[in-house]
This record gives structure tokens, C-alpha cells and sequence, in this order.
């Protein structure tokens, strides 16, 4: 395993008293790692035939060879990752060359697929839980859970990952539904490097909270599952950023679990990253995201975006000024990743309000959104053992994660590719979201649990194909962050 000293930013943007949804910082969207280069190499083989450590041990000598020619050392790699797709992702590290210097010298390798600068990434039956009965739980009615309660509340077989900030474990709302990993423990933390994910920030355990806090106990807030296995996986820092290879780490991690035999359905990233693939940096830094993305929807586990919190048209993203709260931001020629990818088992998710119309701050695209969800006022469990009210994509996004994961449930038999059927097909279809996101509408749990499975691929519309971008160029990173955003 790495050294994982790196960092992830959270796309959350943190603007007044209450924490938010995480959204891309664009002033750094070009900061990086000194002296770390990710890169994307061919396997050579799936590893039929040999065992864990066998695999292991060969996709480590070819890295090593790779990154001692460039004058690096190897710092990590993804041989679960590299089991799916046949591409192994590796850290490569120098003490001795900078990173621009490092990344000529791996270019020169005709081994090298891609190689980019470690881009650093930012911060989505009526219980008797107070915060639900005061009415303060808005989202949970609008996208009709309480209906999908009387047949359902959730399954302890049925694991959601939480690729954040980690999760307060032992919040009073959460410790019930707390799942552990093959080696008994809370999840990982790729932002420290151990085996404690416990969360400093606040982000990961909101999200955690609408996925999952437990129902009707009497206390606090009610998640759309009463019971599920939550699972951490911490990547982002208390200050909410983290980088490149620590996703990627994270979905390594998630795959290694999957392919073991751990009932992984869904994992949520209300996080991002904006990138152009026009340039070389970032279209190799967005082929080492899209190639583990990719690996995890082939396992067969749903991936819930968050579309960010820029105020922009992906599909026409505007320059200067059009961002108020960042006025120097040019997202022209760029597309915010993960949330632009589109693989099979992928959704990517926009906000409504209490009004059910689309916030001014959150991205929309009805080629690359799929549907919105509560994202206004959103209540649930926060770090500090109690509970915070957020805005943003962040927050609408792990409702789209509970639902499946409440579906899974109900449906342990379905595939992925069903469960995101019976979400897109099922969604509230309104004038507010017409043209805003492909299906037209907001997430409709009772809709998803009642109807049967839809024939024509879930009404994804434009939102099916692989990304936007090539698969090579898909993998574009946003200074990834928890895209969350304080209330004003």
C-alpha cells in the first residue's frame, strides 16, 4: 500500500455558519502533489491463474521497473483495478526530480498509457426520529420514502460505501447501521493511511446520515434506509481536500472488497474535479479516475455523483464571472469529473429545493445529469455527534445512493443496471427539470419500488454512453471536492 500522505480536496464549499455541499474550488484546479506522478500502465495479464499475491507481486516488479527508469520509486498500485480492466494505476514518487521532470521521463516509456501530476481534489412507515416528525426531514417526503417504507426499510445485508471525509462511527444515529470491511474494520482511510476512517470534517457523516442514520429510534433523523451496512472510505482531510490517488486508492479499495465477496451495491462521491482533455496533464489524470471508475461499475456496484456546485451548464459551461462565488473561474473547455463520466452503473445527480426547482448554484446538463434530488435545507447526522443542516449536489446525491441501496434490498437479485433502470425510469418528471437533467425529473422512491423495472434502459437519455470524452480522456479530474456548500 502507498504512502498515503496525499490529499483530496472536498468539493465542498464552505460559505457561512452551516457546513454545505461540497463543491470544485477552481483557484486551485491546477495544484498538485510536488514530485508524484499518476500513471496508467497496461497489466500485460487479468492474473488468471495465479494467485493474490502472484498478481501482486508482478504488477509491483513492472511498476518498479517503470518508475526507476523515470528516476522514481513506486508508491502504489491497483491490482484489483487492474483484475477488471487490465490497467494498473501506480504512484510514482521522486525526491530528486520535480514533477514536470518526473512526468517527461515516464513519457519517454513506451509502457506508459498515460501520465499526469497528482492532482489535488475538494469537497451530495413513518419513523418517530424528532427531526422527521417536526417536518424538518423536507427531502424524505418529496421523494416519497415514506411510501417505499411500508414495504421496505432497508436490508444489514446490503453495503453502501461513502467515499468522503469518513464517517462519525459512533454518532448515536449511525453506530447501528456501522458495517465493517473483510478485515473487520470501519472502512479505510487513504488520507492518513490507516484503518481508522473516522471523519474530521462533517461531510462524509452528513451524507452517511441521509443514506443511512437508523429509523425509528426515537432520536435525530431518519436515513432513507433504516438498515443498511454503512461502509467508510476516507479520502478527503478535515480541511476537505485530499487528491487523485487517494480516489482512485478508494476505488481500489471498493473493487478489492467487491471481487472478495463483500455485498457492495452502491457507493456515493459527492466530489469533483473540473478538467480540459484537450489538455495532456488532464486527459491522462482523467484516464486513471475513468479507468477505476470503470473497474468498480463492472464489478457490478452502483456509483452515485454529484454533479457540483459551480451555477454552470456542463454541456456549456460559461467563463469568467459566472460563477459568483468564484468570479475568476473559467470553466470553459473543461467538464466537472466524476459527475461527466458515463458508465453503465453510474448516476449523476443535480438539486432541487423544497419548491422542487433547480437551485441557481448547482450544476445541471441534460446530456450529462440524470436527475435531481433534495439538496435545499437538508438535515441529517454531522462529525461533532450531533446534527447540522446543509445545501448543495452533495446532499442530493446520497439520496439517489440510499435508494438504491433500499432497492438492492427489496431486490437483492437485480443487477446494478436494473436498480438504475427502476430509479431513472421512476423519477417525478416536472417542468421545473425540463431540459435541466436527461430524465426531466426528481428521484421518486415509491415509483422505483412499486413499478416494475423499465424496458428502455431507465430513461437515462443522453446519460448512457461512456463519458462525453473517450474512454482514455474520460478520466478528466476536478480539483475533487466534497461538493458541498454552506447555507447563506
Amino acid at each position: 500500500m502507498r504512502d498515503l500522505r496525499v490529499w483530496i480536496t472536498a468539493a465542498v464549499l464552505l460559505f457561512s455558519p452551516l457546513p454545505a455541499l461540497a463543491s470544485v474550488q477552481n483557484a486551485s484546479e491546477n495544484e498538485y502533489v510536488p514530485g508524484e506522478a499518476v500513471v496508467v500502465v497496461e497489466a500485460g495479464t487479468s492474473g488468471e491463474g495465479l494467485t493474490a499475491m502472484e498478481f501482486g507481486n508482478m504488477l509491483s516488479s513492472s511498476a518498479e521497473r517503470i518508475a526507476s527508469a523515470a528516476g522514481g520509486n513506486t508508491a502504489g498500485i491497483t491490482a484489483a483495478i487492474a483484475s477488471v480492466t487490465g490497467k494498473n494505476i501506480i504512484l510514482v514518487k521522486s525526491s530528486e526530480k520535480t514533477t514536470e521532470e518526473l512526468l517527461a521521463e515516464l513519457r519517454k516509456n513506451s509502457a506508459v498509457l498515460s501520465a499526469s501530476p497528482n492532482y489535488k481534489i475538494r469537497l451530495s412507515r413513518t419513523p418517530n426520529d424528532p427531526y422527521y416528525t417536526s417536518g424538518q426531514q423536507w427531502g424524505m417526503t418529496a421523494v416519497r420514502a415514506p411510501a417505499a417504507w411500508d414495504r421496505s426499510v432497508g436490508s444489514t445485508s446490503v453495503y453502501a460505501v461513502v467515499i468522503d471525509s469518513g464517517i462519525r462511527y459512533d454518532h448515536p444515529d449511525l453506530t447501528a447501521n456501522m458495517g465493517t470491511d473483510l478485515e473487520g474494520n470501519y472502512g479505510y482511510d487513504f488520507h492518513n493511511g490507516d484503518t481508522n476512517p473516522m471523519d474530521d470534517n462533517g461531510h462524509g457523516t452528513h451524507v452517511a446520515g441521509i443514506i443511512g442514520a437508523k429509523g425509528n429510534n426515537g432520536i435525530g433523523v431518519a436515513g432513507v434506509n433504516w438498515n443498511v451496512k454503512l461502509l467508510a472510505v476516507k479520502v478527503l482531510g478535515s480541511n476537505g481536500s485530499g487528491d487523485i490517488y487517494n480516489l482512485v486508492s478508494g476505488l481500489e479499495y471498493v473493487t478489492d472488497q467487491k471481487r472478495r465477496g463483500l455485498n457492495i451495491r452502491v457507493a456515493n462521491m459527492s466530489l469533483g474535479v473540473w478538467l480540459n482533455s484537450s489538455i495532456a496533464n488532464d486527459a491522462a489524470a482523467i484516464n486513471a479516475m475513468n479507468t477505476a471508475c470503470e473497474a468498480v461499475s463492472s464489478r457490478g456496484v452502483m456509483l452515485t455523483v454529484a454533479s457540483g456546485n459551480e451555477y454552470q451548464d456542463i454541456s456549456n459551461p460559461g467563463g469568467l464571472f459566472s460563477n459568483p462565488d468564484d468570479l475568476l473561474a473559467d470553466y470553459r473547455g473543461k467538464l466537472p469529473y466524476p459527475a461527466s463520466f458515463r458508465h453503465a452503473n453510474m448516476i449523476s445527480v443535480t438539486a432541487i429545493n423544497s419548491s422542487y426547482r433547480r437551485p441557481d448554484f448547482a450544476n445541471y446538463s441534460s446530456r450529462y445529469v440524470h436527475l435531481a434530488a433534495p439538496g435545499v435545507g437538508i438535515w441529517s447526522t454531522y462529525h461533532n455527534g450531533g446534527y447540522t443542516e446543509m445545501n448543495g449536489t452533495s446532499m442530493a446525491t446520497p439520496y439517489v445512493a440510499g435508494a438504491a441501496a433500499l432497492l438492492s434490498a427489496m431486490f437483492p437479485s437485480e443487477t446494478a443496471g436494473q436498480i438504475r433502470s427502476r430509479i431513472l425510469g421512476n423519477v417525478t418528471r416536472t417542468s421545473n427539470l425540463s431540459g435541466l437533467v436527461s430524465t426531466g425529473g426528481y428521484l421518486n422512491i415509491q415509483g422505483a419500488v412499486t413499478n416494475e423495472t423499465p424496458s428502455d434502459g431507465g430513461g437515462g437519455g443522453g446519460c448512457s454512453a461512456a463519458g462525453g470524452v473517450t474512454p482514455a480522456v474520460a478520466l478528466l479530474l476536478l480539483p475533487l471536492g466534497l461538493l458541498m456548500r454552506r447555507k447563506k
